[in-house]
């Protein structure tokens, strides 16, 4: 397993960018695009099949094609080229070039205070680590390639 990849792939607090909404090469963002590409200029049309099938649903599709023109437009490079553009208060990147580790785990420090991660994501970011800790950073990088982000 190439370890270089493996860290393009996985940032340094374990998750997996290239699964997340906002990265630039990731799946979410091009299936979004490409999604774009096949409704075209779908707007009209929903407005007529809302009355013409009688279906109200049509009537969202302003908010769901402003939540595909965000999910398609996003273009992070991946935490280790860049500041998160998401959560710019994350503490990992900084403290992680710091102290010149690749992953938390390995961190003797671990886990600490200093990600500025709420509740849900704090958890999240332990667990993760503890499994990478347990089964190794090529097993979790195989694993995140399958699944869904937001799980």
């Amino acid at each position: 397993m190439d370890y270089e990849k493996i860290k393009e792939s996985i940032a340094p607090c374990g998750l997996s960018c290239e699964t997340c909404f906002a990265h630039v090469d990731g799946d979410i963002r091009k299936y979004s695009l490409k999604l774009k590409e096949k409704l075209g200029n779908f707007g009209p049309y929903a407005e007529r099949f809302q009355s013409l099938l009688d279906e109200p649903v049509f009537r969202k599709y302003p908010d769901f094609k402003e939540m595909l023109d965000y999910l398609a437009s996003e273009n992070c490079n991946g935490c280790r080229n860049e500041q998160c553009k998401l959560f710019k208060g994350c503490g990992v990147r900084p403290c992680h070039q710091e102290k010149q580790l690749d992953f938390c785990f390995q961190c003797d420090e671990f886990p600490c205070g200093r990600t500025n991660f709420d509740e849900h994501l704090f958890n999240r970011w332990v667990l993760i680590n503890e499994k990478i800790r347990k089964t190794g950073i090529e097993q979790h990088y195989e694993k995140t390639k399958i699944r869904p982000r937001y799980v």
